[in-house]
């Protein structure tokens, strides 16, 4: 028999999902002892063990993610836009879509150098390992208060300027989901290079339950990611007013691409190209399945 509480380290739930916090590792496995209670998971506290977890975990989802993604099917609309935009800004790119679809974005943008921001957490660590696995250079901040997030973004746009591509899940790290932080406008102000919105989906996924309804796509499943075909520009020094105005832009933008991604997959004889896709006006949120309730007893 299990005994009611058992202590997991943490590489198990790394091999799972590399990109979610250990909160959300918990939600996505679901362990239950011979009682039907949940199994609390173990979190490392010393450094070394951080240390060794996040080295051993970024080697695991290497190996998981490829080996899943190599079972999906993948189509890709409007790519195009990022090497236009790379011969037009010395190889600098710009890239926003939403948090919750962090994991393929991680393995679509792979091996390019480039900048991509991650919460400055204990849990970041497992995640800017794994970043470096896939070749990124992973700024640490968030956008809270006393979090460095102010010191991340002077690093992001620092690696912008040196010539790297980059990207912001731009409702992370905490949400509200689907609503843009100002950081990457004033992150395109400040570098000149416009944003370029996109988004992705896959039937089926799991979704879970955390604040953003993370994505990961079922083995064998269907993905669909599609590139807005114009760039946002932002003026190099946008009044305040300026900004919510680009921020609720960007948030139309995406949620436009979301709506296409989420209802591409079971419609292709219809619509080939899923930026054919007509979009209700106003322009509807993405999906957002209402979180589960934890089990108590």
């Amino acid at each position: 028999m299990l005994p009611t509480r058992i202590k997991l380290f943490v590489f198990i739930p790394a091999l799972v999902y590399g990109p979610l916090s250990f909160d959300m590792a918990k939600e996505f496995l679901m362990i239950k002892n011979e009682y039907g209670r949940r199994v609390k998971l173990y979190r490392p506290k010393h450094p070394l063990q951080i240390r060794i977890v996040s080295f051993l975990g970024s080697y695991a989802i290497w190996a998981a993610m490829h080996l899943l993604f190599l079972t999906c099917r993948i189509r890709v609309f409007g790519a195009e836009i990022l090497e236009d935009s790379k011969r037009a800004h010395s190889g600098r790119m710009l890239g926003a879509s939403w948090h919750r679809g962090l994991l393929f974005t991680v393995f679509y943008f792979r091996n390019l150098g480039a900048a991509l921001m991650t919460s400055r957490s204990k849990d970041g660590e497992l995640l800017t390992a794994m970043l470096k696995r896939f070749g990124y250079t992973p700024p640490r901040g968030s956008s809270g208060k006393d979090k460095g997030g102010k010191q991340a973004l002077e690093e992001f746009v620092g690696l912008i300027q040196a010539g790297k591509p980059a990207g912001i899940a731009t409702d992370g790290p905490n949400g509200p989901p689907y609503i843009s932080k100002f950081g990457v406008i004033a992150a395109a102000a400040r570098t000149g290079i416009p944003i370029i919105p996109f988004s992705w989906s896959a039937q089926p996924c799991f979704r879970i339950n955390s604040w953003d309804r993370t994505m990961i796509p079922k083995p064998f499943s269907r993905i669909v990611m599609i590139f807005d075909c114009h760039a946002l520009e932002v003026p190099a020094d946008p009044s305040q007013e300026q900004m919510e105005g680009l921020r609720r832009e960007l948030d139309d933008r995406i949620n436009y691409l979301t709506y296409q991604a989420d209802h591409y997959c079971g419609r292709e004889d219809q619509f080939p190209d899923p930026r054919n896709i007509p979009v209700p006006s106003p322009i509807p949120p993405p999906e957002h399945p209402a979180k589960k309730s934890r089990r108590t007893g």
